[in-house]
């Protein structure tokens, strides 16, 4: 499953404009398309993530998530070896899906999660493009 083209120009075109910026998403193909990668090294996480939605790529490859309830908006895309903090709130309990990037740029489906902005998720994309996993922590 990967973005629908059209919706990755329309928010290409918020981002360029900074419009997105504020809230910490971005269409992640929009940004790998674009090979930009602004993502901060990996560190250790806070003792509480009260909140926050953190994704780190753990595995080979790239990793994004895609939340539904926030009109298909995903995080930027997290190279191997980093992570996104994200301080989202306001929906409650939603869906998140979480994708990761094959070394030819294709977007390929890892699982699907539910994340409640109350308590917090930190997720981990763990193994390669054909052998992928992920895990919470």
């Amino acid at each position: 499953m990967s973005v629908a083209p059209r919706s990755v120009k329309a928010t290409g075109l918020l981002v360029a404009a900074g419009l997105l910026s504020a809230v910490g998403l971005v269409a992640a193909t929009a940004a790998h398309a674009s090979g930009s990668s602004t993502a901060a090294p990996a560190r250790p996480l806070p003792a509480s993530t009260g909140g926050n939605f953190v994704l780190c790529s753990a595995g080979s490859y790239a990793s994004y998530a895609v939340f539904e309830k926030r009109g298909d908006m995903s995080t930027r895309v997290v190279p191997a070896g980093q992570c996104v903090f994200l301080d989202l709130t306001g929906q409650s309990n939603e869906k998140v899906t979480l994708f990761g990037i094959r070394p030819d740029g294709r977007s390929f489906k890892i699982a699907t999660d539910s994340f409640d902005d109350a308590v917090g998720e930190r997720i981990k994309t763990l193994g390669t493009p054909d052998r992928d996993d992920w895990t919470t922590f």
